[in-house]
């Protein structure tokens, strides 16, 4: 067995081979390992662009150059010729041949440029937890001065929440605002928020998720929202308005309620409210 033929073995078996550069120190001096008999080699089929290259090595007769540079010529002044002359024509035309590329092809190879990526604005997400049963995200409007921490507070006042412990905090997209470097991208935002909520849910597990707007439901969701209620892991993920929509549009409040209804019915029922 020569050396390639144990490197390979050794290869297939999973042993890693290793060679030092030098003489170790107290390891035998180095011999020749026997290696596989050297083939003789068998000439390849002279291909049109080696012709030419060895053409363009040894350069043609005046009267050959002139045959290949001018287009005007007609088949019998060709024909006159050398036979080596008319042979480096005919390499030429097949080498221009099998360099043609098909239109259909040409159109595959154009690259394809990738589209720019969305760049997100700055956002910042309220969220509440109600002991075991809610965590809420909802999608805030910086400056727009909206009374939603008492709107939050009646919905669970009316869901009779509101006596369970409550923990309140903020998540701010970018994390680290770099007024330098390029803006985030939604996928970016998507990671992240997604990430983060996966995270809280772990953490502290409850019966129900609110996504409250269009950032919340954008990039908090680890589901898709195909409609109003969706299974998460045996969670409700609920999408809703957000708060500050429901302050500027009271319209909509009517149908959060018939929502909440279809969803909480031990919670909403008239009865609970001291209603007969």
């Amino acid at each position: 067995m020569n050396e390639l033929q144990r490197a390979e073995y050794l290869s297939v078996l999973g042993v890693a081979s290793y060679m030092p550069r030098f003489v170790l120190p107290l390891a035998p001096e180095p011999r020749q390992a026997q290696l596989p008999p050297v083939e003789a080699a068998v000439p390849a089929a002279e291909t049109p662009l080696q012709r030419v290259q060895a053409a363009v090595a040894n350069p043609l007769p005046q009267s050959a150059a002139q045959i290949v540079v001018a287009e005007s010529e007609t088949p019998a002044q060709e024909a006159q010729a050398p036979a080596a002359e008319r042979e480096l024509l005919r390499d030429i035309g097949d080498l221009t041949e099998q360099t043609k590329v098909a239109p259909a092809v040409q159109a595959a190879l154009v690259t394809q440029v990738a589209p720019p990526q969305q760049q997100v604005p700055p956002f910042v997400l309220s969220c509440w937890w109600l002991g075991e049963e809610l965590l809420a995200v909802d999608s805030r409007e910086p400056g727009a001065a909206l009374p939603v921490e008492a709107l939050f507070n009646n919905i669970a006042h009316a869901l009779g929440w509101h006596q369970l412990p409550r923990e309140q905090n903020r998540l701010r997209w970018p994390l680290a605002e770099n007024r330098f470097g390029p803006a985030a991208s939604a996928a970016e935002a998507r990671d992240t928020c997604a990430s983060w909520l996966e995270a809280a849910s772990a953490r502290r597990p409850v019966k129900s998720i609110w996504l409250m707007g269009a950032q919340a439901q954008d990039f908090c969701s680890p589901v898709a929202l195909e409609k109003p209620v969706n299974d998460w892991n045996g969670i409700r993920v609920i999408a809703m308005p957000s708060l500050s929509q429901l302050l500027q549009q009271p319209e909509r409040k009517r149908d959060l309620w018939q929502l909440l209804q279809q969803i909480y019915p031990e919670h909403t029922h008239p009865e609970k409210h001291g209603v007969k």
